[in-house]
């Protein structure tokens, strides 16, 4: 028997982290709640020919208002934006922001309520709306940026390898605030704090940050479920990109694309389902089994499922009006058709094929956001230091806005000035709160320095001052640990990236070294498996120098608002 879960029991089957909190309040945002207008209320905009000349104008401001939303916060973007987009759209007939009989009959046999339901259908622009634009935009210029020329498959490869290098693991629970579980995030704020978790229920937040950045590419990705005998209900599983009909398997857990058959390019689903050293090469010496072995995949009681991204900007008919209204060097996607996306899916997995759903993460996600004032407090406890008077936030969205020398400059600018201050160029920053800066700056500098590896002549240089520093995180980072600062946590990413650094220079020693660091993340996992082929490559060569240890933490611990 088929399940489908209402949003109520989503929260709590997807979010039991949550349980014991409370979280009486059943509203959702206001977004889904606003009724939708009649045709009769339509606005007559025969008499309005000004209208008409004043909308590349308005929607123009509109995108203006967004892209320096980041940079200006606390003003009233968002809130501006929402009036000129219901300006730019009130001459539209009210019926072309309904969904489509089919698209309707497929949200409503997902079991999604009413509420959520009108929320598709609202006439009127909200700010979850603006926010859904501001997502969307920095999406498309990171997967068209990375992504670059090429067929499809290259592209999706070069945005997943991004992907894994700039956001690493941190396990569940690790980023809790004080007396509350940790919240899911949205591909947004994973991206800014450089942090994502992969859990057991279906909580994917790499993966859910590889779907939107492939959306922006014109590109399906769905998470892959499957159905063991003894277990009541399908089992998230992995990413799979459609391309040409087959599906592409890429692990977000482990950081690594699926092994084609022999061991070379990128598995297909077919290819697991046939051969059963696809997943079997997955198993390696010092990391649990993989799962699902092929045995238990092949035998999957209600074959192979898909779960697309159910955020509920993508769902509604008014951004579709608003993508198609965006001038060309503006393109973004903000809306993708479910009904279509199952009809894909559902061909590409063939006699295979399960049910292929709304994935209920993403909408859960997105509802708490603006109905738990919990779970608000819960997200923002990581983005702590991203708050507006303090300098990473400017510089780590240049960064992932691709304008690196600037990010760089400003990174360097804050990580040694002298006499630190907030934004207001008065207050002294708080101590603690410096230290936090530097070692989030290090870090992010070495990033920054590892995505300008193709800049011809200065290539060699742009990646030597990413090793330095990386290896400098690493020099001034304690090891990881319960009641330490959460940032520690980017000892495991600067070992996994300089694991890769060293295996693109040669250096296959200290790749491998860096690889066996220990590191409490799936991401182990597929490092050790880096590892080993390095070691299939070359099985006598000698084995390599330990690395450095790690220097003891502070004492005494950090602020609350820091602690792991």
């Amino acid at each position: 028997m088929k399940r489908r879960l209402s949003l109520l029991v989503v929260i709590t089957c997807l979010a039991p982290v949550w349980a014991g909190c409370d979280y009486s309040t059943n509203e959702l945002p206001p977004a889904a709640i606003s009724s939708t207008n009649t045709e009769s209320e339509q606005v007559d905009s025969s008499s309005d020919a000004g209208l008409i000349n004043m909308k590349p104008t308005i929607l123009e401001s509109v995108i203006s208002l967004i892209q320096t939303a980041a940079l200006k916060p606390g003003g009233d973007n968002f809130k501006l934006a929402v009036l000129k987009l219901n300006t730019y759209f009130e001459d539209i007939p009210r019926s072309q922001f309904a969904l489509q009989p089919e698209v309707r009959d497929y949200l409503k046999a997902a079991k999604l309520p009413d509420q959520v339901m009108a929320g598709f259908e609202r006439t009127s622009f909200e700010m979850p709306d603006s926010r859904h634009l501001e997502d969307c935009m920095l999406y498309h210029g990171i997967a068209t940026r990375i992504g670059g020329n090429g067929d499809d498959l290259i592209r999706v490869r070069r945005v997943f390898d991004w992907m894994i290098r700039q956001v690493q693991l941190a396990p569940a629970g690790s980023l809790a605030a004080p007396g509350l579980p940790q919240a899911q995030v949205r591909p947004y704020d994973m991206l800014l704090r450089g942090m994502a978790t992969e859990a057991e229920g279906g909580w994917s937040e790499r993966g859910w940050l590889f779907m939107s950045l492939c959306r922006q590419l014109g590109i399906d990705v769905g998470l892959l479920t499957y159905q063991p005998k003894d277990v009541e209900v399908p089992i998230p599983w992995i990413c799979a990109v459609l391309l040409d009909g087959k599906l592409y398997l890429f692990d977000p857990r482990l950081g690594i694309e699926i092994p084609g058959p022999d061991g070379k390019g990128v598995a297909t689903l077919d290819d697991a389902l046939a051969d059963p050293e696809v997943l079997g090469r997955l198993t390696v010496s010092g990391a649990p089994a993989y799962r699902p072995a092929h045995e238990l995949l092949a035998a999957s009681t209600t074959k192979i499922g898909v779960l697309i991204d159910s955020s509920p900007g993508y769902y509604a008919p008014r951004m579709l009006l608003l993508e198609k209204s965006l001038p060309g060097k503006y393109q973004t996607v903000l809306y993708r058709d479910p009904v279509d996306q199952s009809k894909r899916f559902t061909k590409a997995l063939g006699t295979h094929a399960g049910e292929v759903a709304p994935w209920p993460l993403p909408l859960m996600v997105e509802t708490m956001l603006f109905t738990n004032g919990e779970f608000v407090k819960a997200t923002q406890h990581a983005l702590f230091l991203f708050r507006p008077e303090f300098p990473l936030l400017y510089a780590r969205v240049k960064q992932l806005r691709g304008e690196l020398s600037e990010a760089v400059n400003d990174y360097m600018t804050f990580r040694f000035v002298d006499k630190p201050l907030l934004m207001d160029k008065k207050t002294p920053m708080p101590e603690e709160v410096q230290q936090a800066l530097d070692m989030y700056s290090t870090y992010f500098l070495g990033l920054a320095h590892l995505e300008q590896d193709d800049l011809g002549p200065d290539q060699k240089e742009h990646l030597h001052r990413a090793e330095l520093f990386l290896k400098a995180t690493l020099k001034v980072l304690p090891a990881p640990g319960p009641r330490q600062p959460y940032y520690y946590m980017f000892r495991w990413g600067a070992q996994s990236n300089l694991g890769r650094l060293n295996e693109s220079q040669g250096e296959l020693k200290s790749a491998m070294a860096y690889y066996s660091e220990n590191d409490p993340t799936a991401q182990h996992h597929g490092n050790l498996l880096r590892a080993r082929d390095l070691i299939w490559n070359d099985p006598f060569a000698p084995l390599p120098d330990p690395l450095p240890s790690a220097p003891l933490p502070a004492v005494g611990g950090p602020p609350p608002m820091l602690a792991r």
